[in-house]
């Protein structure tokens, strides 16, 4: 029974480099929040204002970033990118304020790089998926299981990135 134990621990070590990203209800990767404001009673408008004050000064110094202000729907669409390993990350963030609320989403996560242009799964591929998905043999294993580890890191800095970013717009917004 111990070696049993021993060896389910062995074969599961990689799996447990998978890294899980929230989704939608339709499984696409989504990150969002709902956060009030001190001031309950702002106005939506004035609220947008201090959103696109954030916007502009946040992707600064990124030459890349559009943003999109629906003024009928009181809605602004940031198209952005960050950079992680030589691999390009680009999101669109949407910011929609509400009477002493908003609510900012963060979708369409796709990764470029080496001539590739992949969407942002829910979760990284484990050794198993990977093996799979390429037909590697036993041989390919450490290979296999370096490509579930860059794969996991990197969607450990995506999850870190997309996080750190609704987090200093909330700290913008919610400062006293």
């Amino acid at each position: 029974m111990k070696y049993l134990l021993i060896l389910s621990l062995l074969f599961s070590t990689p799996a447990l480099a998978q890294v899980r990203l929230p989704t939608n209800e339709v499984g696409q990767v989504q990150y969002q929040e709902i956060v009030r404001v001190p001031n309950a009673k702002l106005p939506a408008r004035q609220l947008m204002e201090q959103v696109r004050t954030w916007a502009s000064s946040h992707y600064a110094g990124n030459p890349t970033t559009e943003q999109q202000f629906d003024q009928e729907h009181n809605i602004l669409f940031v198209k952005s990118s960050f950079s992680i390993n030589k691999q390009l990350v680009r999101y669109v963030l949407t910011i929609e304020p509400k009477y002493g609320r908003y609510r900012a989403t963060i979708t369409e996560l796709i990764v470029e790089g080496n001539g590739l242009t992949v969407p942002v799964l829910a979760s990284s591929g484990t050794t198993s998926e990977i093996a799979r998905a390429t037909g590697s043999k036993t041989a390919d294993q450490k290979l296999v299981e370096q490509a579930a580890n860059q794969q996991a890191d990197l969607y450990n800095q995506i999850d870190k990135a997309c996080r750190n970013t609704l987090a200093n717009l909330k700290q913008a917004l919610t400062k006293g």
